[in-house]
């Protein structure tokens, strides 16, 4: 099982967006932990950083690391389309 760790940055944006759509990003976000299982989550890699994930939960953007070999998800950033970019 892998473990999510979030910048205190994404933290403020889930605390800041209404109820209904940080529970579905949380949805999204626990469903990273077994990506093998969840093929239809909109993932995509950052051409800027090497490990660096987008996914896609609407018109918000969570921009993720991920390591191959490691049990940790970072949660870097949480925003809309237009601001994260």
């Amino acid at each position: 099982m892998k473990r999510v760790l979030f910048h205190p940055r994404s933290l403020k944006f889930l605390k800041k967006i209404s109820k209904s759509d940080s529970t579905r990003v949380l949805n999204h976000i626990s469903q990273l932990e077994n990506v093998r299982k969840h093929p239809n989550l909109d993932i995509k890699k950052l051409a800027t950083a090497k490990k660096t994930y987008r996914l896609r939960v609407g018109t918000i953007r969570v921009i993720f690391e991920m390591g191959e070999n490691s049990n940790i998800i970072y949660i870097h950033d949480i925003d809309y389309r237009g601001n994260i970019y």
